[in-house]
């Protein structure tokens, strides 16, 4: 996308995607949204840091680009508070995240509340979407259900990302079964057989993606499971390198959904 936006965008839309999730804001929101636009693409929602709520610039991009969605990526730990963190690198935070705390987690659940409060006022809902660190277990407690169970339904949703889930060991068939009315995106990413599992913020650089159809997930059970709640957009997520170039890989996991959805 960095390379030839116009091109990439064009091939997205030819290979059959019709709906985008961006995972940062664009430079010029306007001209973005119109090349989107002309091939068809919508744009639902981005990914986001719980500090950037704050910044107005944030608000206003989400407007020009008429985003539903703000999506919280990461946790936020408290000790950091408003600090910037989008430009430390792996090796900075994770020494920093291996000290997270149930205590961190429901203090991002009050923010969560509080800012999803204020963004609904003005048409946007909050969201918050899962890394492997979120499935850390603190004795009986999961982060991840800290946050689903201490955060309004009306004002915070949330973005499975099933590969992070599998990562950590955990099933997303669960947490859809458990949580169906609060799970309203999907990340859809797999990985390889004979992945390490691991609730460290560095699990993005252990192991490898594969392709839908190709990795370890049962997805039309997935599926299944996912149609009886409240999933209102699916997302093809690809990180890192794959068995095939980019455009080739989101092409070839869209033709394994077509097959059962």
């Amino acid at each position: 996308l960095e390379a030839n936006e116009v091109r990439t965008l064009e091939e997205v839309a030819r290979i059959g995607y019709r709906e985008l999730e961006l995972y940062q804001l664009p430079k010029s929101p306007g001209e973005f949204k119109k090349r989107c636009g002309d091939v068809g693409l919508r744009l639902i929602g981005c990914h986001v840091y719980l500090q950037s709520l704050d910044d107005p610039k944030t608000l206003e991009v989400a407007r020009r680009l008429g985003l539903q969605y703000l999506i919280v990526v990461f946790p936020t730990l408290r000790a950091i508070g408003t600090k910037d963190i989008s430009n430390m690198s792996v090796a900075e935070l994770t020494p920093l995240y291996e000290k997270i705390s149930t205590d961190d987690y429901r203090w991002n659940a009050e923010q969560f509340n509080r800012y999803g409060a204020a963004l609904k006022k003005i048409g946007l809902q909050l969201g918050y979407h899962n890394h492997a660190v979120d499935l850390k277990r603190f004795g009986n407690d999961v982060a991840l259900d800290i946050l689903i169970q201490n955060t309004d339904p009306s004002l915070v949703v949330f973005e499975m990302d099933c590969g992070h889930v599998i990562h950590a060991g955990a099933d997303p068939v669960r947490y859809l079964e458990q949580y169906p009315q609060r799970i309203q995106l999907l990340h859809l990413k797999d990985l390889k057989p004979g992945y390490s599992v691991s609730s460290s913020i560095d699990t993005e650089e252990k192991d490898v993606n594969a392709e839908l159809g190709k990795g370890v997930i049962d997805w039309p059970h997935l599926f299944q499971v996912a149609k009886r709640g409240s999933i209102k957009h699916y997302f093809v997520e690809h990180e890192g390198p794959m068995d095939h170039p980019p455009l080739e890989s989101i092409g070839n996991s869209l033709q394994y959904l077509r097959r059962f959805t």
